[in-house]
């Protein structure tokens, strides 16, 4: 079982510093066209190598919440006290530090009332739209388990082939060729929490295979970006999206990879468990991080990209993992910090 917790938490390391690239080298893909085509294309590549963050964070929830039996009210009780108090606390940190001290200096009570809530149902910042996915997944996982719980293998990859199919039947390059049926909200990311419980009950031997299903999705995300930008001479996310075949194969890949990582030190598989059990925190704060570091000048561009974009990232990633742990500290902070 110990095992089992380490490359768990190894994965939960991985998905989070990953996010944090994405964020630190996403500013440079919108300006195509406005910037060196070479800089344009280190974003590119460092954007598709990290694509697996977010689908990442989705499988790791399958396979560790779909392999257990829950009671209801107790599952949901649980699970939404741990996402909830710590996604409010930081909701209001992002408003506060938006609309407070960047924006409008005062407000009445009744203003900032109405402003809070009206940012705690729509997003106060972008990237915390993942909580709200999150929370909606987790409605449906007590129903999940009661199904592969019940289900074999095959079935379960019956499930997962429907999945993959009614994904590249909405790919927008065949709807002209195909009939018009409405197949594109199927599963959608709850496939990645069935994808998540599949793969990590099944056994692989060749380690290639994984690395091969990273790299060809890698490949195609990068190239199919760069060629389709080209030819509109404007950014294209289509490679991009999480729901995309290509991201989901380098996503699996990703996944076997780090599941068939095996860590022997014990130094290190300390430092792995103390950040993922900050990865929740440091995913809320770590925005905040990135725009005080843009402000000092610490961003993409402060040296050469190939650079920049690595250390940035080591820089905030540690930097939030100081400031939860410091929380942590305060009473009660540790219900508030994620």
């Amino acid at each position: 079982m110990k095992g089992k917790l380490i490359w768990l938490d190894n994965i939960r390391v991985i998905s989070t510093l990953a996010v944090v690239m994405l964020h630190v080298a996403s500013p440079i893909i919108p300006k195509y066209g406005n910037i060196p085509d070479n800089i344009w294309m280190i974003g590119n590549i460092y954007n598709g190598a990290v694509r697996f963050c977010v689908p990442l964070f989705f499988m790791l929830s399958g396979a560790l919440l779909l392999s257990k039996d829950y009671n209801l009210n107790s599952f949901l009780k649980k699970r939404f006290w741990r996402i909830i108090p710590p996604f409010i606390f930081w909701s209001l940190v992002y408003i506060i530090y938006d609309h407070v001290l960047n924006g409008k200096k005062s407000y009445t009570l009744i203003d900032f009332t109405k402003l809070v809530i009206r940012k705690i149902f729509n997003g106060s910042q972008h990237h915390l739209w993942f909580v709200y996915t999150l929370l909606g997944l987790y409605l449906f996982i007590p129903i999940l388990r009661k199904w592969v719980k019940n289900s074999s293998n095959n079935e379960i990859l019956y499930f997962l082939i429907i999945w993959l199919v009614t994904i590249i039947y909405s790919l927008q390059n065949y709807k002209l060729y195909l009939p018009k049926i409405p197949l594109t909200n199927f599963a959608g990311y709850i496939g990645y929490i069935v994808l998540g419980y599949y793969l990590s009950n099944f056994k692989i031997k060749n380690k290639y295979i994984p690395i091969s299903m990273f790299l060809i999705g890698l490949i195609i995300t990068i190239v199919g970006t760069y060629g389709i930008t080209v030819s509109k001479n404007e950014f294209s996310e289509y490679f991009y999206k999480y729901l995309a075949p290509n991201v989901i194969l380098s996503s699996a890949g990703m996944f076997l990879m780090l599941k068939n990582t095996s860590i022997k030190n014990k130094k290190t598989k300390q430092i792995i468990c103390f950040f993922s059990d900050q990865s929740f925190g440091i995913y809320l704060l770590h925005l905040l991080i990135l725009t005080i570091l843009n402000f000092i000048g610490i961003n993409w561009s402060f040296i050469n990209p190939i650079i920049a974009i690595p250390i940035t990232t080591i820089i905030c990633f540690l930097l939030s993992s100081l400031t939860i742990h410091l929380l942590r500290k305060i009473k009660y902070g540790k219900y508030i910090s994620g």
